[in-house]
């Protein structure tokens, strides 16, 4: 009896041995995914594989990842994720200062042109109110 293929026709084939428990695991996967046949219930299992085993989150550039392995190899950090979220931290909390500090000086800075403006504008419309009278 013929069973359903994959979207892309199987082009190895691998002979592989397997424990009585080992394919006792399988059929019940098999069962579980409600899979055609043991050759779909083992791809199923190669592609969460790939899944897992895929690269997550961002590929580092060669400076940043040099700098965060130095900040482990200094103690900073316990491994690279712990790295990258010291520097994450770090920065947040440095923006959040920079925030506190420099916004004021921005917003008085934006109403000082604000009102340059305006009165630059009123001054031209009181001067064309004149050259029209």
């Amino acid at each position: 009896m013929r069973t359903a293929r994959a979207h892309a026709p199987a082009t190895h084939f691998l002979g592989v041995r397997l424990t009585s428990e080992e394919e006792s695991l399988l059929e019940r996967f098999q069962t579980h995914r409600n899979l055609a046949n043991r050759s779909e219930a083992i791809r199923e299992l190669v592609r969460q594989g790939a899944e897992e085993s895929a690269p997550s989150g961002v590929e580092l550039p060669a400076t940043l990842r040099a700098e965060l392995e130095e900040m482990v190899e200094d103690g900073y950090a316990r491994d690279i994720e712990s790295a990258v979220a010291l520097a994450v931290t770090l920065g947040i909390r440095e923006l959040a200062l920079t925030h506190a500090e420099h916004v004021p000086a921005l917003r008085d800075r934006a109403r000082s042109a604000h009102e340059r403006r305006e009165g630059r504008r009123r001054a031209a419309r009181e001067g064309r109110g004149l050259l029209r009278r």
